[in-house]
């Protein structure tokens, strides 16, 4: 089998914007990745804003309605053309195209900020990836990002049950050993010359409440999301998903 198969987002590009579907729940996500972002980042009206790793422009659109000038680059065509068509049908000006995070298209120094949620587990040389959203910020800029740990909990969570057991995730689209402990993340920010570093727990287990996973075991992830449950905790628990901020010096 196929690990950290990325053709799945090709695949399943339609189903970006389709309420109830897996990668949709992304969608959620954003409330609170936002409420987040938004307590360091308070005015995003004419901020430039870049998306790495858009997929279907879920966030992108998030933050264009925040009054954000928004670009968004991924390496999906499929899931590209979604989000064009997406922004087109919203009206909203999202400037897209389809390319590498490893080597964006932009000049030096071009965004006052850089989002990048739910990539960096996927990519294959993180640190190239990194160095180049440095590049492209600003000093001064912030760059926010969201990822999963490598633990057993995370192994548990992401691989056995999402994948494995419930398969609300296709087999393979994750590689454990592409998760990003939180000590390597800081030094590669830290080496960079990033600074203000910040971590915090993305939690969506309650702490990896029984009671949750077995909701989610008896459920299926998208009847849990659907019934109005899914809590979202930013909290100390960096075990499993964690969310974070970096400030270009």
């Amino acid at each position: 089998m196929i690990k950290n198969d990325l053709k799945y987002y090709d695949l399943r590009a339609s189903s970006w914007w389709e309420e109830g579907q897996v990668l949709h729940l992304s969608n959620h996500f954003n409330q609170t990745r936002f409420t987040y972002a938004s307590n360091h980042l308070a005015n995003w009206q004419n901020c430039r804003v870049l998306d790495v790793g858009c997929g279907g422009g879920l966030a992108c659109e998030f933050m264009a309605r925040l009054g954000a000038r928004v670009s968004g680059i991924d390496r999906s065509k499929n899931s590209i053309e979604i989000a064009q068509a997406h922004a087109k049908q919203s009206e909203l000006q999202i400037n897209y195209q389809q390319g590498n995070a490893e080597d964006l298209p932009y000049q030096q120094n071009s965004f006052d900020c850089v989002v990048c949620f739910d990539v960096l587990e996927h990519v294959y040389n993180r640190n190239k990836v990194i160095s180049e959203i440095y590049r492209v910020l600003k000093p001064g800029g912030i760059f926010f990002f969201d990822t999963i740990n490598r633990t057993f909990q995370s192994k548990l969570v992401m691989i056995w049950l999402m994948e494995n057991i419930l398969r609300q995730l296709p087999q393979g689209l994750h590689d454990w050993h592409n998760f990003i402990q939180p000590y390597e993340l800081e030094k590669i920010l830290r080496d960079l010359g990033f600074i203000q570093i910040e971590l915090k727990g993305f939690d969506v287990t309650n702490g990896g409440s029984l009671k949750i996973l077995f909701q989610i075991l008896t459920q299926g992830l998208k009847e849990y999301h659907k019934d109005g449950l899914f809590p979202i905790k930013l909290n100390d628990d960096l075990s499993v998903c964690y969310i974070g901020k970096a400030v270009k010096c």
